[in-house]
């Protein structure tokens, strides 16, 4: 895979399942290192294609596309970017940092500062070395630990 063939654009409702896939693998494959199962179970449970198509009414939302497949997804929550999940097979080749970088451009435009980021503990030095730090941990009884990070814009 070439980094260059892949492009961002933004969600639309038919890319509902294909998300909801992708989501729901991260959970049972990456996220299970840092989520109680509980934790897991229930976000296993609301990523349904129509709770994915609730976030992109909602939210900013954007998929990475590769020769016409979704390969990630990022959403963009007024100052928050949530939801940056990449099929594994591309996992380790920049598309995630592809779609932090457009949501953190996208705060930018809106004069939203700083921007933060919510992720886990796995992936915070990831996220480091875009320029996000440490913010806080909070314990959310329902989902775990999450990791709030955030970058200040120029």
């Amino acid at each position: 895979m070439d980094i260059r063939n892949v492009t961002i654009r933004k969600f639309r409702t038919e890319d509902a399942n294909r998300v909801s896939n992708i989501i729901k693998s991260n959970l049972v494959e990456e996220n299970n290192k840092d989520y109680p199962e509980a934790a897991l179970k229930l976000a296993y449970d609301q990523f349904t294609p129509k709770y994915v198509l609730t976030l992109s009414n909602n939210n900013k939302m954007y998929v990475a596309v590769e020769d016409g497949a979704i390969v990630g997804t990022a959403c963009l929550d007024h100052d928050v970017i949530t939801n940056v999940y990449v099929d594994f097979q591309y996992d380790g080749k920049g598309i995630d940092e592809m779609l932090v970088n457009l949501m953190v451009e996208i705060a930018d435009n809106f004069g939203l500062r700083p921007v933060k980021l919510v992720t886990t503990n796995t992936l915070r030095k990831r996220y480091e070395r875009l320029g996000f730090d440490l913010v806080e941990e909070v314990e959310i009884v329902e989902f775990g630990k999450q990791i709030i990070m955030e970058k200040y814009l120029d």
